[in-house]
């Protein structure tokens, strides 16, 4: 075939016209394009287009690649971690306290930055409710920021050496995409960290008893394994090019070593952990201790493998018909401050509700007319727990109430994004199966909670460990789209949630 065969008529356009067309193209194809011919190689490399590629990616505009040359050096760079700042929140499946953390690009230094989110729930107060005086109303009013000292994770502009611990264990081919990377930066004395992307695991293999993060009640458009007998090295686990790498997983490979000693990375070889140390750093690392012989004759590497998980930002940004959908505060006493989501799923899309619920089901479909349940008659039925039965008096009480006639429907879902030892992170919180008439109860009209609504509710409670955990009757106060407050019916008090503003985090 001639030259003049092989021209492309595409080349006949204005340089402008072909511009336009790549801005449609996805960055890894810009590439192939630039090694097809030279006229298509500059305008591949064109800068614009790659500022464009990062700044859509981006929940803020940068305006210059400093401290890299050009905006396509800089996408080099990272590549493929742009989908860390992209997703923003991400959640961790450690604990059962787990981690919120942000996710950011640093223009100043030309990273990519993630730190915790922390709330401090401010000054408390006790008060006894007007309704109820044998009810406390626990005040909330928490302060939520960013943990700046300690950033959780940290990609630098520059070449980042990869992990070469414990890679002779390894057994997904050696590329880029499978390798950990290691982040210097955060290399404290004896503590090691690298990044670890994921794959996706097929949704044909994904069943109830799969370990998987995040959990099937979280909403998410792929999911990972978060359990492995061979530390996450196979290729069932690590890709291996690029169409396989997980956008909304990852995980964090943490572990200490002391004394220089051992198989290590080479760049922090020279690091040192002395015995008074160690302690701290793996308390730091939530390694469950003791961890006894640490001698210079017996040399212990432990680790941890943290998988972190993302949200579909369709899920937690509210709107106008799901104005409470969003990412909360909440109040859990002795525990501290937690983070949850919550969620306003569409009918279509709502799971069946866990089998702990089923026994309070007459009771949560009691509608406007607050019909009591009949206990006896369900507990034939349902396992019930003795000490927990829905309060008939209270619907007695809603009897002779009235709701407002323009009100929101359908169910709220609150799933905890960081946990404590009772109710682990990715558990339900609380669930409202119907926000609606069919589960009104009354408008407050005490002082403190004036012209909420309230709605029938399921509490999850369970002992430490999360042993006997079972769902409870409870009352959701609508406060605002902003604030919402729980009655725990068994407890006799009153917790606050508060929704976290995520732009004011941003620009912290």
């Amino acid at each position: 075939m001639s030259r003049a065969q092989q021209h492309t008529r595409l080349l006949e356009l204005p340089a402008e016209l072909v511009h336009h067309i790549l801005t449609y193209l996805p960055p890894i194809d810009l590439p192939r394009v630039a090694a097809s011919c030279k006229a298509l190689h500059a305008l591949s490399i064109d800068d614009r287009l790659w500022q464009a590629c990062i700044n859509d990616g981006l929940p803020q505009r940068i305006l210059t690649p400093a401290p890299l040359a050009t905006f396509r050096d800089l996408y080099i760079a990272h590549h493929p971690y742009w989908f860390l700042p992209r997703n923003q929140l991400w959640f961790a499946d450690n604990g059962p306290n787990g981690r919120l953390i942000l996710a950011r690009y640093d223009p100043r230094r030309g990273s990519i930055v993630a730190h915790t989110i922390t709330a401090w729930r401010g000054a408390h107060t006790l008060e006894f409710w007007d309704r109820d005086r044998e009810v406390i109303i626990h005040s909330f009013n928490p302060q939520v920021s960013l943990d700046l000292v300690y950033p959780v994770l940290c990609l630098d502009s520059e070449k980042t050496p990869t992990n070469q611990y414990p890679s002779a264990r390894g057994y997904a081919s050696p590329t880029r995409y499978s390798e950990e990377v290691l982040m210097p930066a955060l290399s404290n004395v004896g503590l090691c960290v690298s990044l670890m992307l994921c794959r996706s695991l097929r949704e044909s293999a994904i069943t109830q008893q799969t370990q998987i993060w995040p959990p099937l009640r979280f909403p998410s458009a792929s999911r990972t394994r978060n359990d492995s007998q061979d530390n996450f090295n196979s290729l069932g686990h690590r890709p291996t090019r690029f169409g396989e790498v997980s956008q909304e997983t990852f995980r964090l490979h943490k572990w200490v070593v002391y004394n220089g000693r051992g198989s290590i990375p080479s760049t922090i070889a020279s690091l040192a952990s002395s015995l008074s140390t160690f302690g701290g750093l793996a308390g730091s690392l939530g390694f469950t201790g003791p961890f006894p012989g640490f001698t210079d004759d017996n040399h212990r590497f432990p680790e941890s493998m943290t998988t972190y998980a993302t949200l579909p930002r369709s899920c937690y940004t509210p709107t106008k018909q799901k104005p409470w959908q969003g990412i909360w505060c909440g109040d859990y006493s002795g525990h501290g401050s937690e983070f949850l989501v919550i969620t306003q799923p569409d009918k279509e899309d709502e799971r069946a509700l866990p089998e702990g619920m089923g026994w309070l089901r007459p009771w949560l479909r009691a509608g406007r007319s607050g019909s009591a349940v009949n206990a006896p008659s369900f507990a034939a039925s349902f396992e019930m727990p003795d000490d927990a039965v829905p309060d008939e008096e209270s619907n007695r009480q809603a009897e002779h109430t009235t709701d407002y006639e323009d009100v929101p429907s359908g169910r709220l879902e609150a799933i905890k994004l960081t946990g404590d030892p009772n109710i682990p992170r990715g558990e339900f919180t609380f669930i409202a199966p119907d926000i609606g008439h069919e589960g009104f109860v009354r408008v407050a009209d005490e002082e403190a909670f004036r012209g909420a609504r309230i709605v029938r509710s399921a509490g999850h409670i369970a002992g430490r460990g999360f042993q006997e955990a079972q769902y409870t009757p409870s009352q959701l106060i609508m406060v605002s789209h902003d604030r919402l407050a729980q009655f725990w019916e068994g407890f006799g008090h009153i917790s606050f949630y508060q929704r976290v503003d995520i732009e004011a985090l941003m620009k912290l």
